[in-house]
């Protein structure tokens, strides 16, 4: 299948339309801020905020397993973001700012509301909206946020035993490669 110019130019010009709209702000309601647990090294409380709903919903700690806020995740995250390239750092700002936007609620899921202030079934409910979306943007926007946060939260040590995994290997006691007899 090959893609024509006009179709790359539609969805690159769409992509940074919604990316601009969700950067400026553009919504109905504020953000409802939440405090971190350490003080941020790489997003801003905003963000921050956005993060760790969207961590909320993918890691919610159900059936003995410790909710994403019991562990950090978000912290962590941020933890990750401030050692990323500025550019991934600016880009990941640009994704979560677009999850919270309520114009582009409003516009792809009927709801103008930012993600932050929805109950926790709406914003499960708009988090599979983007995960089933027909706009590539939305989609990959779903499996980055999707992707880090489970990756962060299964990578805590409290949930190597809950999930039967005894923890990385200790090599500390292997000699140096070129120390053998």
């Amino acid at each position: 299948m090959s893609i024509s110019r006009r179709t790359i130019l539609k969805y690159g010009l769409g992509g940074a339309l919604l990316l601009g709209a969700a950067g400026t702000g553009i919504a109905l309601q504020r953000t409802r801020l939440r405090q971190p647990a350490r003080p941020l090294r790489a997003l801003d409380q905003r963000t921050f905020s956005i993060l760790a709903a969207v961590a909320d919903r993918i890691t919610p700690g159900t059936h003995g397993f410790p909710s994403a806020a019991t562990l950090e995740v978000p912290e962590k995250i941020d933890d990750l973001l401030s050692r990323a390239e500025p550019g991934l750092l600016d880009e990941m700002r640009q994704a979560l700012l677009l999850v919270e936007n309520g114009l582009a609620g409003l516009l792809f899921d009927g709801r103008p509301r930012p993600f932050t202030a929805l109950s926790p079934e709406g914003q499960d409910a708009a988090l599979r909206s983007m995960k089933e979306s027909a706009l590539p943007i939305r989609r990959t926007v779903y499996k980055a946020l999707q992707g880090l946060c489970a990756a962060v939260y299964y990578a805590s040590p409290e949930i190597y035993p809950l999930v039967g995994y005894p923890g990385p290997p200790d090599f500390g006691n292997l000699a140096a490669v070129g120390d053998r007899p």
